[in-house]
């Protein structure tokens, strides 16, 4: 109720609530919340979530499960989840959801959960996005939070979306933000605000005063996600 409320003080009309399965206990009872909210809020679409340490056949049935409850799409974090996006673990969620056409949002780049060792990197995604071609991914944080270099080397231009959550938090500069959006699909980027970590009112200003196209805006802000989601 308190996200609805703060979604009107923004101007906001639908948000997507990312739950996260950090490991193998918490996934049906991540899902169930998914399915409550789902069933509960008109206005808030939630993601499911499935752990990579569970088996692939436990994967397939929980993937199908939330599927059939009217689930579009899940999130991972492999910094939160303990292994790299490249590791064979992820592999049958990837493959599964291309079978039951849900995407996946996945946390991308720096994390202060493991500074030191991030687990979803740009060349990494690469990797994935490479192996699997009909996956529908996307990469939060504008393709790698604060790897935005790497982000237009080896993501722009690819079968990837982007979010742009933290990209004022995190201070990237609208020279960056401009640079990404002109190297890549203008169909494959999505508003983003990682709520509540940044306020969706800072981010959605940052993306509206950048010197790009009102096409892109439109594409950004709301269109972009109306198709992902399939949503009118």
């Amino acid at each position: 109720d308190g996200m609805i409320r703060m979604m009107d003080e923004c101007g906001i009309d639908y948000s997507v609530v990312c739950n996260i399965a950090t490991n193998p206990r918490q996934q049906e009872h991540v899902n169930n919340f998914a399915i409550y909210l789902k069933e509960h809020y008109d206005r808030l679409i939630p993601l499911g979530s499935v752990n990579p340490d569970n088996d692939e056949k436990n994967i397939r049935e929980e993937l199908l499960r939330i599927r059939t409850a009217g689930i579009k799409g899940i999130k991972i974090h492999p910094d939160y989840m303990g292994h790299a996006i490249d590791e064979d673990c992820y592999k049958p969620i990837f493959r599964a959801c291309c079978d039951f056409d849900m995407f996946v949002v996945t946390h991308a780049g720096w994390d202060f959960i493991s500074p030191d060792n991030i687990a979803a990197t740009p060349c990494r995604i690469r990797k994935v996005i490479d192996e699997f071609s009909e996956l529908k991914l996307v990469a939060a944080h504008f393709g790698g939070n604060r790897l935005w270099t790497d982000v237009i080397k080896y993501l722009a231009g690819r079968h990837v979306w982007f979010d742009t959550a933290l990209g004022y938090a995190e201070r990237m500069g609208a020279d960056m933000a401009k640079s990404i959006i002109d190297a890549h699909d203008p169909e494959k980027i999505l508003l983003g605000s990682d709520c509540p970590w940044s306020s969706p009112k800072n981010e959605y200003d940052f993306i509206m005063g950048l010197d790009i196209t009102d096409e892109e805006k439109q594409n950004i802000t709301f269109k972009n996600a109306q198709r992902l989601l399939r949503i009118s």
